[in-house]
């Protein structure tokens, strides 16, 4: 009897855990906060609204199907994995919706709705991740290893061309509507500091200014319009050439003919890569030589893993050396990325080549140091402002300012002014974009000046420690949730610079009519109002796919295989220390890796599974090393 009890109870469960999530996924579409938690989702599936009501029986079948299953392959990471995403939807739909956490804490009500809405998307994130790790993926191998009975002998044979070829006739459409290129604030300025017009200095990458001086220089011999479309043309072919690199890598891995293709079409396609092709800006370059330095950077530690001899690994370490310092130079944090990486290499080097490794990150630190200092300092670049590491805790003073005005003493006062104009931050104050605070920063602020700050800033704190999470939060949820698109800044750089940046020492436009110019921009913009593809070009979904790999390698117990995805992660950490909420091309170069770091997570296989002498060996003698390997 109690038997048959228990499992008439356990059948419930996947009921009531159904009706849960299918609440939570109808309000997470229809969610008003003067309407309670019953009529919003009645509103969603009350037979009108058909999408909602064909998202609870889809919801309802999946767990009454699965449920026995999911309970057997639900493990820890599945859980932390599940919680994590729960947190970021509230967030995400607090912030995008409210522009606060009020959808959580607004009060008694809302916030039993914003638990159950919370337990709704957890069941359903674990029950997903549940089910996508434990499947067996030999099952569907043939799936994925499908190739065309016919290929071309040239496709085959010359690869790297193929997808160049493929990359550049996609992206020629950006270019030829652009024509001579567009040209953003960024890269405008960078122009004017490279002739001089403003001072020269290290906030944007001055090796990169003066290179894209350099050709601009040429150019105008023949016209300043001619300068800037010989930038693009040169950027437009290093950024082709990284990522048909990256396609001739992942082939060269073995991976399934699916995942090549899908990664061809991937570069190609989406209107990112071919918008910023077309852009005087540091971003587009910047990503591809990050692309092609994971590209090699993945390709020697598969090596590694499958205990295969390198051939020609001095060529591949040189090689990684000219593109991880190229990172380097054409971004400033972008050393924080490959130093790490590089360190992180000695765990898949063989002994007698660890010295490589510690060669390889000592020099790039090295050239790295010399080049931003030394040199930097003897060609008169001045360092960049202290100011653009600060966009958290002076937007934290901003809203903290505006929120509790009466509370802040004349000391804090004081000590705020000497850094931030005090009087105009609170109305200048923007919470998804840093800059207008941070613009107000006093450039003649000493370090004691600062110090006084930071004691302020840590006072106040203590007395209202919940305006410095929704602060971040605020200007931050953008990276993790999948379902906002970044409004405060245009994520395609489709203009030519006015005053004040253009001063009217060049005379750079657009030589092709606006309204041609708007087929390309409404081709860049569909792909952010489809629902689906929205989320293609959303950063919060890579970071998404990026936590589910290291989740995925946590279920399967291979921890070493996560030191791999460093650097891209440390990307994320880059974009929410950003000055702006959600940026597309901030996050750009975790959108560039992301096939690798998914054909990596679904091939890795730890070394230290091997039973035996003679297993190894017969893996020795294969480029079969995972799951998706063909």
């Amino acid at each position: 009897m109690k038997n048959n009890i228990l499992k008439l109870k356990t059948a419930w469960l996947p009921v009531i855990a159904g009706i849960l999530s299918s609440m939570a996924l109808c309000v997470n579409v229809a969610f008003e906060a003067d309407k309670s938690f019953k009529d919003m989702f009645v509103q969603e599936v009350n037979g009108i609204g058909i999408t909602g009501l064909v998202v609870f029986i889809a919801v309802m079948f999946l767990y009454l199907k699965s449920w026995k299953l999911f309970l057997e392959r639900s493990k820890f990471i599945t859980h932390l994995l599940a919680f994590i995403l729960s947190v970021f939807m509230m967030i995400g739909l607090s912030y995008s919706k409210l522009g606060n956490w009020d959808f959580i804490f607004g009060n008694a009500r809302q916030f039993v709705i914003a638990c159950v809405f919370f337990i709704g998307f957890f069941i359903l994130f674990d029950v997903c991740i549940s089910l996508l790790y434990g499947a067996d993926f030999t099952k569907i191998k043939e799936k994925l290893s499908y190739k065309p009975k016919h290929i071309p002998a040239f496709i085959s044979n010359h690869y790297f061309l193929f997808a160049f070829g493929v990359i550049a006739v996609c992206w020629l459409p950006y270019v030829i509507f652009n024509l001579p290129g567009s040209v953003p604030h960024d890269g405008y300025y960078q122009i004017n500091m490279a002739f001089g017009i403003n001072e020269i200095t290290n906030h944007h990458p001055w090796v990169l200014t003066e290179f894209y001086g350099l050709l601009m220089a040429i150019g105008r011999k023949i016209s300043d319009n001619f300068g800037v479309f010989l930038i693009v043309a040169v950027s437009f072919v290093v950024e082709a050439y990284c990522y048909a690199k990256v396609c001739e890598k992942i082939r060269s891995w073995s991976a399934p003919f699916l995942l090549n293709a899908l990664t061809l079409a991937f570069f190609a396609v989406l209107p990112v890569f071919g918008a910023y092709a077309q852009a005087v800006i540091k971003d587009g370059i910047f990503t591809a030589l990050f692309a092609l330095f994971m590209a090699h950077y993945i390709d020697l530690c598969i090596h590694y893993i499958r205990k295969k001899k390198i051939d020609g690994y001095y060529k591949k370490i040189i090689a990684l050396f000219v593109v991880g310092l190229l990172v380097c130079l054409t971004r400033n944090n972008g050393v924080y990325m490959v130093v790490p990486a590089c360190i992180l290499l000695l765990f898949f080097s063989e002994k007698k080549k660890k010295i490589f490794a510690v060669l390889l990150t000592v020099c790039i630190i090295s050239g790295y140091f010399v080049i931003e200092n030394p040199l930097a300092s003897a060609l008169n670049v001045q360092d960049g402002s202290i100011k653009e590491m600060l966009s958290i805790p002076f937007q934290q003073t901003a809203r903290y300012i505006q929120e509790y005005p009466d509370e802040v003493t004349e000391e804090e006062k004081e000590a705020i002014n000497n850094v931030l104009s005090y009087s105009t931050i609170s109305q200048k104050y923007n919470p998804e974009l840093s800059d207008p605070v941070k613009n107000t920063f006093r450039a003649n602020s000493t370090n004691e000046d600062l110090l006084n700050y930071f004691k302020v800033w840590f006072k106040m704190f203590q007395k209202h420690p919940g305006v410095y999470f929704e602060a971040t939060f605020h200007n931050t949820f953008g990276y993790y949730y999948p379902f906002y698109n970044c409004d405060v800044m245009g994520p395609y750089q489709f203009n030519i610079m006015v005053a004040p940046v253009a001063t009217g020492d060049f005379d750079i436009h657009y030589v092709v009519p606006e309204n041609v110019r708007k087929i390309i921009y409404a081709y860049s913009d569909f792909w952010r109002e489809v629902p689906g593809a929205g989320q293609i070009v959303n950063p919060g979904t890579y970071t998404w796919i990026l936590l589910i790999c290291i989740g995925y390698l946590c279920y399967k117990k291979n921890f070493k295989g996560i030191l791999v995805t460093a650097a891209p992660f440390l990307n994320v950490m880059v974009c929410i220390a950003s000055p702006v909420n959600g940026l597309l091309r901030y996050a750009m170069p975790l959108m560039a890796c992301t096939p690798m770091i998914i054909y990596w997570c679904l091939s890795y296989k730890n070394r230290t599974k091997y039973k035996s002498k003679k297993l190894a060996d017969e893996n020795n003698n294969t480029d079969e090393p995972g799951l998706i390997a063909q």
